[in-house]
């Protein structure tokens, strides 16, 4: 632990998000009551700063080309944030059990190149929103946060 204490995330530990269908309060539970969830590493976890890492790297080497203002604004306009947002989530997705809402588990095996197709498939755009405002939740990851 860090000499901040409890204000310190600790960026190896996993935390599951419940899956919460759309319209629905309570997470989703397979014929057996198990939770569906994604367990994800927490935004400043180590994947989490790589990924930021070649983003930056990225960006300073884009700086030192000489470029026209059209050429600017068609790479920024080039960018797809669902995209970089699925990536990132990708990154940090360490597992999950998937339930589908007729109460089915979802047999698709965990891995990094599933994640990312989930995440950038428009049918489950909703479960990408709630992944991101999950991670992007600090006191997901905290020890003594009062979040449950």
């Amino acid at each position: 632990m860090s000499k901040f204490g409890s204000l310190s995330v600790d960026t190896a530990s996993k935390s599951k998000m419940p899956i919460i269908l759309p319209g629905e309060i309570d997470p989703v539970q397979d014929e057996s009551g198990k939770e569906g969830y994604i367990e994800f590493l927490p935004w400043d976890s180590e994947p989490g700063r790589a990924i930021d890492r070649q983003r930056n790297v990225e960006a300073v080497r884009k700086g030192f080309r000489q470029r026209s203002r059209a050429e600017l604004r068609a790479e920024a306009e080039g960018e797809d944030q669902i995209d970089l947002q699925a990536e990132r989530l990708a990154a940090l997705a360490t597992g999950w059990h998937l339930v589908g809402a007729d109460r089915q588990v979802i047999d698709v095996e965990f891995s990094p190149s599933n994640a990312l197709e989930l995440f950038k498939s428009p049918e489950t755009a909703w479960l990408r929103r709630q992944s991101w405002v999950y991670v992007a939740n600090e006191a997901n990851f905290m020890k003594n946060s009062s979040k449950p």
